[in-house]
């Protein structure tokens, strides 16, 4: 399958994603890693999903120390993506896992987490 048909099957299946969101791939060499759904709309980068190896719901089951080394690096990734194309803000569509964006200084709700930009991407 194609990048882009492939982008474009993991968006209609995600929620809150639509035709211009974006996946972002995490790999190693050939073998990927996992990946983040994202949108951006009026300066707001949204995460909808995250995927590590194959698991998308972190809410039931901690994730291990690989898996949020990946997840970490996503969500960076997910930031640059976003601070690169005019958002200054950070909102997931999903409720935060494990005080996973707590612990990354997120403002935190039952329904998302959020932040602004300034919260990951630094300048110096």
């Amino acid at each position: 399958m194609q990048a882009k048909d492939r982008e474009k099957e993991i968006c209609s299946r995600t929620a809150g994603a639509d035709a211009d969101s974006r996946v972002l791939v995490m790999t190693d060499g050939a073998e990927e890693l996992g990946y983040v759904v994202v949108s951006l709309r009026e300066a707001v980068l949204y995460i909808h999903e995250f995927n590590v190896n194959g698991r998308t719901d972190f809410s039931a089951e901690k994730p291990g120390m690989e898996e949020i080394f990946i997840l970490d690096t996503l969500m960076r990734s997910a930031a640059s993506f976003g601070e690169n194309n005019g958002a200054n803000h950070i909102k997931t569509t999903f409720p935060d896992f494990h005080n996973f964006f707590k612990l990354r200084k997120f403002d935190v709700t039952e329904t998302c987490a959020e932040t602004p930009m300034s919260t990951i991407v630094h300048y110096e």
